[in-house]
Parts: C-alpha cells; sequence; structure tokens
C-alpha cells in the first residue's frame, strides 16, 4: 500500500502483518497515546502537592519515617481531594498498614489517562490478531515482540526494582510501569495459549473453556461467596499466604465453571 489515510480499515492479508504496519497504520493513535502518557509522567513527576516533595509517589502515613504524613498518593492524590472533595474512596489499601489519614481514589484523574495506555496496549494486540490471520507464525513472533518490547520498558522505568527507579511499579497509581510489566504478561500469557491451542493443537483450552462459558455466574459467584471458606480464610497479610489463598479460590471456580458445563447449565443475561 503506496499511501494511507487515517481511518482506512486495515487488510487482514500476509502483506499488512509485518512489522512496520503496527507503527504505519496507527501512527496517529501512538503520538496520542505518547501524549497522555507525558501528561501523567510531567504532572506526577514534576509538580508537587502542597507539604510533599516533588516526584512523591508513595502512600503517605508512617512511610518514609513517617516524613509526609499527608502526602498518600502524591500529586495524584491531591488533585482528587482538590477536584472532587469527600467523593472518593475513603479506604485506600495503604491505610492499614502506614496508618494513612488521607483519603485516596486508584482510579482517579490521573491514573485514567494510564488506564488509556493499558488500553491501547489490548488495541495492539488486537491488531496485530486482526491482520496477522494468515500467517501463524506472523501472528506469534509480533505477540513474542509486543511481550519483550512491553517488558523492557517497564523494567527500564523501575529500574528492575519492585519498589524503586524513576517510576515505581504501582497499581494504585497506575503508573507506565506497572502497565508496561503488566501488558507484558498478558501479551506472554496470549501467546503461549495462541501457541498451544491455535498453533501447535495441543491443548483444546480446556478446563478454561468451560469456565468461560459461564462467567456471568462465576463474577457473581466469586463476588458474593468471596469471605467465605474454601475461596477464603483467614491468613497473614503478606503475599505468599494471600497468592495461595487466591489460587485455591480460583480454582474452586473453575470447578464449578467445568461441574455447569457437564450438566450444560449456563447463565446469561
Amino acid at each position: 500500500m503506496s499511501s494511507w489515510k487515517f481511518g482506512t480499515r486495515v487488510a487482514a492479508d500476509a502483506a499488512s502483518c509485518r512489522g512496520r504496519s503496527l507503527l504505519f497504520y496507527t501512527w496517529p493513535q501512538w503520538i496520542l497515546i505518547v501524549i497522555i502518557t507525558a501528561i501523567w509522567c510531567g504532572v506526577t513527576l514534576a509538580v508537587a502537592a502542597p507539604g510533599c516533595p516533588q516526584g512523591y509517589m508513595g502512600p503517605g502515613g508512617l512511610a518514609d519515617g513517617g516524613q509526609y504524613p499527608n502526602c498518600t498518593g502524591g500529586i495524584a492524590g491531591y488533585i482528587d481531594r482538590l477536584v472532587f472533595g469527600a467523593h472518593i474512596y475513603q479506604h485506600p489499601t495503604c491505610k492499614a498498614m502506614y496508618k494513612t489519614t488521607q483519603a485516596y481514589d486508584p482510579e482517579g484523574l490521573l491514573g485514567s489517562l494510564t488506564s488509556i495506555l493499558t488500553v491501547y496496549t489490548g488495541v495492539l494486540a488486537g491488531h496485530v490478531v486482526v491482520t496477522c490471520k494468515s500467517s501463524r507464525v506472523g501472528l506469534l513472533l509480533r505477540m513474542i515482540i509486543l511481550t519483550l518490547c512491553s517488558l523492557i520498558i517497564g523494567l527500564v522505568l523501575c529500574k528492575g526494582s519492585l519498589t524503586d527507579g524513576w517510576i515505581p511499579i504501582n497499581k494504585n497509581l497506575w503508573t507506565p510501569s506497572f502497565v508496561m510489566i503488566t501488558s507484558s504478561s498478558a501479551y506472554g500469557m496470549l501467546a503461549l495459549c495462541y501457541f498451544l491451542v491455535d498453533f501447535t493443537k495441543v491443548w483444546a483450552n480446556n478446563p478454561f473453556r468451560a469456565a468461560g462459558k459461564n462467567p456471568l455466574f462465576l463474577y457473581v459467584g466469586s463476588s458474593v461467596l468471596y469471605h467465605f471458606f474454601p475461596f477464603n480464610w483467614a491468613t497473614e497479610n503478606e503475599h505468599g499466604p494471600l497468592m495461595l489463598q487466591a489460587i485455591v479460590g480460583t480454582l474452586c471456580w473453575i470447578l464449578v465453571g467445568v461441574y455447569l458445563d457437564c450438566k450444560k447449565k449456563y447463565y446469561k443475561l
């Protein structure tokens, strides 16, 4: 294709399944995403909330030796409290551990900007799937490239650290490093599933296929029964025990999905 105008539909053929198509056909989107991410970085790193250091992204309270007790969420938290007042989430996840007193909403204004970045990583995956339908090798290769590129960007931003770096990995702030690392894992899992299910056909994606036939039932059920055994039990507030609890709960709901599929019971709206 010698020329292209924004909005032209991209053909799903081997000719369009090229590395340059991700940039060539979607360059206006890339520019917009870069601008949005730059705004987040500029405000977060360059603007200081009153009484807080520039670029602060910590939980406040007792963190950092209690130096910044009222700086929960840094400038992101300050903007939300300034704009929305009391109409934000009053019990952030950091409250119990760091004894914070400030309200903080992880789905605030600044976090909405980087949420757009997360959405666009999904758009890129969809673009690859659509344009590389006729080339299974090309699709798999491009998914691997997206996995590695996202991982490298995320590791550079956080300097390979869990809690440090230029932009630390922080889910509550929805930092770009968090977006890149989680997107990398999503790309990687999608590539692995494509390789096993569609490329080599060695796996028929069960039991997840069965569970996926009743998403509404499993979603509502997990919400209603979250506090009941075996989906939940009293445990230490640490990564290891909580991870075990999450894995057991997930496996239990998968078994429920398999049972419902065997009984041919499907619940929909």
